[in-house]
């Protein structure tokens, strides 16, 4: 799976994007055929956890009156609502129990948030674990209503 300097190492961390139940077939918001990336992700995240390695995990965790809601004049249907079964983890995911760290975003009512960087500490979070390089797998995706 992983050779020469694509090898994680101390320094690296591992970021899961959004791998939530309304971005999986059948959700709010999904992507098509999204859950096939939860085999890949469970094999990167047992090659950090076994290394020790830090692993964070990005969720959308709005509000229900959310501003990015058709609703609320915003472009999307509503989806990952926080604490909804639509804003849980994929339930095949294995985020190691207790060692991974999740970043919530577009958590505020008036605002949006695309990236795990935005309106949250995941930068802060990362430069005070001295993490160097990240490997990043998720369901970030350009989305196209039909």
């Amino acid at each position: 799976m992983l050779s020469g300097d694509s090898r994680p190492r101390n320094g690296d961390a591992l970021l899961i994007v959004d791998v939530q139940n309304d971005f999986l077939p059948g959700g709010s918001l999904a992507v098509a055929e999204g859950d096939q990336v939860v085999g890949v992700l469970n094999d990167y995240i047992a090659v950090f956890s076994r290394q020790g390695l830090p692993v964070y995990a990005t969720r959308d965790w709005h509000t229900p009156d959310h501003c990015s809601f058709q609703a609320q004049g915003g472009l999307w249907p509503p989806h990952c609502v926080a604490d909804s079964p639509g804003a849980g983890f994929a339930p095949d995911l294995r985020l190691p129990e207790g060692s991974v760290t999740v970043i919530s975003k577009g958590t505020r009512q008036d605002k949006d948030a695309y990236s795990g960087f935005e309106g949250s500490d995941l930068t802060e979070r990362l430069r005070s674990a001295g993490i160097q390089r990240l490997f990043i797998g998720g369901l970030a995706t350009d989305y196209v209503l039909h």
